[in-house]
């Protein structure tokens, strides 16, 4: 049975308290993977498949952990037009370990971690998950492509730093991340520091862009190219706004996967 149609045997009601399919994907050997962390009701995944050439040699998996939002992004994905598409819904937080986290819930694409419970009526404990350990065991091959798009607000520091740690990050040829609390003095050295290490590995920004621009675009059925482009983030509103990196064309050597670092380790020494 395809990934899709399995997925939507649950009730409509229901999110699997004890669900596997953060490591039912990884039985699978896929050479095109698009993942999206924070797909609120599905949006992006739909812009996505659009603006993507070939989008459907992607097997796409979204982490959505807020109930509502789970619900109505499995209820768009539902579509009609997607039932050929490989999508896998994940009712999980995306953090630094698999335990359970605080979490805002129905506060739409504001939901988020929050580990200082100041709304303690919509903060409930969800699963997390190890993302950086996770994405280790997913790509399977040098030859991977791996396109990760990141929402997450005010806690895409912190995974990004890890993955950093755990030589991770290389294993993705595109990131696209929405940077939250520009200005924010307890995380922005952290996050500069992030942007720079990104920039080491050999990745460029090569553009902002905002769903709101991307949303016009996509609903008169124009193309990537008609989407505006921005180059100085300071222009622009931090909400919705995204960057896009991508590995420039002279790292020929990319650690794709973590087992060929191993592997080329062992050999030296």
């Amino acid at each position: 049975m395809h990934l899709f149609q399995s997925l939507f045997i649950i009730k409509d009601s229901d999110i699997p308290l004890n669900n596997n399919l953060d490591e039912t994907v990884l039985e699978k050997n896929s050479t095109h993977i698009y993942i999206d962390i924070g797909c609120f009701d599905g949006e992006t995944i739909e812009h996505f498949i659009y603006f993507t050439p070939n989008s459907i040699l992607y097997d796409i998996i979204t982490f959505e952990p807020d109930p509502i939002n789970y619900q109505l992004c499995k209820k768009k994905l539902k579509q009609k037009q997607f039932e050929n598409y490989s999508i896998t819904i994940i009712p999980k937080v995306v953090w630094l370990r698999n335990e359970k986290v605080p979490f805002l819930i129905n506060h739409g694409e504001n939901s988020r971690i929050k580990l200082t419970e100041i709304d303690k009526q919509n903060v409930v404990k969800l699963n997390g998950i190890d993302f950086s350990s996770w994405l280790s065991r997913l790509v399977k091959s040098k030859n991977t492509r791996l396109h990760v798009k990141v929402s997450m607000p005010g806690s895409e520091v912190p995974v990004l730093r890890k993955l950093l740690i755990d030589e991770t990050l290389v294993l993705a040829e595109r990131w696209d991340i929405q940077w939250t609390d520009r200005y924010n003095p307890r995380i922005r050295a952290v996050r500069i520091y992030i942007q720079s290490m990104i920039d080491a590995l050999g990745y460029s920004c090569i553009h902002y862009t905002r769903i709101p621009d991307v949303r016009e675009v996509y609903q008169k059925k124009g193309t990537l190219e008609q989407i505006a482009k921005h180059s100085n983030w300071q222009l622009i509103p931090e909400a919705d706004t995204y960057c896009y990196y991508i590995q420039r064309p002279t790292v020929t050597d990319a650690p794709r996967t973590t087992r060929l670092k191993l592997k080329s380790k062992n050999v030296r020494e």
